[in-house]
C-alpha cells in the first residue's frame, strides 16, 4: 500500500498496458421508452487507475465491493448531458460489465425528443492522459450515424447531432 501511495497516482506498469488512450461511447435513442441508451467502453486498467485516484485507495474492478458506486460517481462527473439551454439531463446508472481488458458502462437518460437539443461533454480520463480521446457515436432517428470527438483541450459541450 505504501508503495502504491508513494507513486502519486498509482499509475505504474498497468498504465503502459496499451499504447493509445481512448473511450468509445455509443448512444442510441429508444423510441418506445423515450430514452437514450448509452454504452461507454473503456480500458479496464484506465478505469481502475481513475477510480483509485478519485477514491485515494487501490481499486480493483473484480475485487472492490463498492466499485459500481465509485464508477457511477466517476461517470456522473466526467460524462455530462444537457439541453442546449444549459439544463442538465439526469442520467440513470444501469450497470457495468468487465470483459478481459475492457469494461462496458451502461447508462440511460430521458430524451422524449430524441437527440434534438442535447449536448454532451465527455472528459473521461482527461485527468490521467494528455493524449486521451473520447469518441461518441450517435444514431439519429433516420439511422444516420454522427460522431463527436473529445480531446483534453475540449472544455465545451458539443451537440449530439448537428442542427438540421
Amino acid at each position: 500500500m505504501a508503495l502504491w501511495l508513494a507513486s502519486g497516482t498509482g499509475l505504474g506498469a498497468p498504465a503502459a498496458a496499451h499504447k493509445f488512450h481512448a473511450s468509445f461511447t455509443t448512444i442510441e435513442f429508444n423510441a418506445e421508452t423515450g430514452s437514450l441508451e448509452i454504452s461507454l467502453r473503456v480500458f479496464s486498467d484506465d478505469l481502475e487507475n481513475a477510480l483509485s485516484r478519485q477514491a485515494r485507495r487501490r481499486i480493483e474492478l473484480d475485487r472492490t465491493p463498492d466499485v459500481a458506486e465509485l464508477a457511477s460517481a466517476y461517470v456522473r462527473e466526467r460524462f455530462k448531458l444537457r439541453c442546449t439551454d444549459g439544463t442538465p439531463v439526469r442520467m440513470a446508472w444501469v450497470g457495468m460489465e468487465q470483459r478481459v481488458d475492457m469494461t462496458w458502462i451502461y447508462i440511460e437518460a430521458p430524451a422524449p425528443a430524441g437527440f434534438t437539443g442535447l449536448e454532451a461533454l465527455v472528459t473521461v480520463f482527461f485527468e490521467l492522459f494528455r493524449d486521451q480521446k473520447n469518441n461518441v457515436s450517435c444514431k439519429d432517428a433516420q439511422g444516420k450515424r454522427h460522431d463527436i470527438l473529445f480531446r483534453p483541450s475540449d472544455n465545451t459541450f458539443k451537440p449530439l447531432v448537428p442542427a438540421s
